[in-house]
């Protein structure tokens, strides 16, 4: 059943002309809801002057990745919505999503700016979601409270610069990730081991669907491991001119073998990833990935690969999860490649 706003006791109440707020009537309820567009644009126009403008604050500051910008925004969104739906009645469904139309086009404002690449905007939609709503919902809140006057409430609008201000001395906290997949392949651990380290000419069909692929990680090309002075080297490359070496560290043959990413400043040309989320970046880095071969039976081996990486963010509460689950995806994204050419 749905619930009101005056029924909750939440309530967003219709401006009288004496200026003062009352309680829907029965009536009012009954009334569809008038949905008020330029709300939702210039609620979308301004966060995305906010993304612009912590985009050239000074590099001391995190900018477009501190928790001011990631999270004031949202909450921004949605409470402007709701704000400018004041004089009407509303479900609380509706406070938790009509904000969401603002946020959807505020996102679709950074990409068509080019403030933001399809990556980026991917990863963080579930969470400027959600602050919108808890945005909406704590508008709504403070509506039922001020009876008179609200337009002080439109001094939300700074919440930004005032998170800004306060974490502005505290440093962003490092998390040091390990994630674990397995797989079983009808194949010997020899078969497999040669897969691994011999992977030429990946074609994008010998690839499960990948949500990392998806939403625009470029997908491996290639991984060949050569000796090199004395060393033995892995060699990756990658869709849209990503390429990066690894050195390997340890290696059992046909039974595990490791190796350390070695990442430089063109391993990432401009425009193959965003430079947020860029591997080996300020914010998140691959360390090593190991590979170990388990031999059930003659013809059938458990495969593990096994990935350390970084994490530093504002927000690491939503950035470690979010990235446990696609890095996760991209993992066995690989384990199905060797999978795939080792059981043909």
């Amino acid at each position: 059943m749905d619930i009101r706003l005056d029924d909750c006791p939440l309530l967003l109440r219709k401006k009288t002309p004496t200026g003062y707020l009352k309680v829907m009537s029965n009536n009012d309820k009954k009334q569809s809801l008038k949905l008020k567009w330029p709300w939702f644009v210039g609620g979308a126009i301004y966060g995305v002057f906010l993304r612009f403008i912590f985009d050239v604050i000074p590099s001391s500051v995190e900018g477009p990745m501190s928790a001011a910008f990631l999270i004031g925004t949202p909450l921004i969104a949605g409470a402007l919505t709701i704000y400018g739906h004041r004089d009407q009645a509303m479900k609380v469904t509706r406070m938790i999503v009509l904000p969401w139309v603002t946020t959807l086009l505020l996102l679709l404002g950074t990409a068509i700016a080019l403030l933001e690449g399809a990556i980026c905007i991917a990863i963080m939609s579930p969470l400027f979601l959600f602050l919108a709503s808890l945005g909406g919902l704590m508008m709504g809140g403070c509506l039922y409270i001020r009876r008179r006057n609200t337009k002080p409430l439109l001094s939300v609008t700074l919440l930004p610069f005032v998170i800004l201000f306060a974490e502005g001395s505290i440093p962003l906290t490092e998390h040091q990730m390990q994630l674990t997949e397995s797989v079983v392949v009808e194949a010997s651990a020899e078969r497999i081991w040669n897969e691994i380290v011999s992977a030429k000419e990946i074609k994008p069909d010998e690839l499960p669907v990948s949500l990392s692929h998806l939403i625009g990680v470029p997908k491996p090309l290639e991984g060949i491991n050569r000796h090199t002075d004395g060393a033995e080297i892995r060699y990756s490359i990658w869709e849209k001119g990503v390429n990066f070496e690894a050195i390997v560290l340890e290696r059992e043959p046909y039974q595990r073998i490791k190796w350390q990413y070695v990442f430089n400043e063109n391993s990432f040309p401009k425009g193959s990833m965003d430079d947020h989320v860029a591997i080996g970046g300020k914010y998140f880095d691959l360390h090593d990935t190991e590979f170990t071969l388990t031999p059930i039976t003659t013809n059938k081996t458990e495969l593990t690969i096994h990935a350390s990486y970084r994490i530093n963010s504002a927000i690491n509460f939503y950035a470690v999860p979010a990235s446990r689950f696609l890095g996760g995806d991209f993992m066995r994204t690989i384990l199905g490649l060797y999978k795939n050419r080792s059981e043909k």
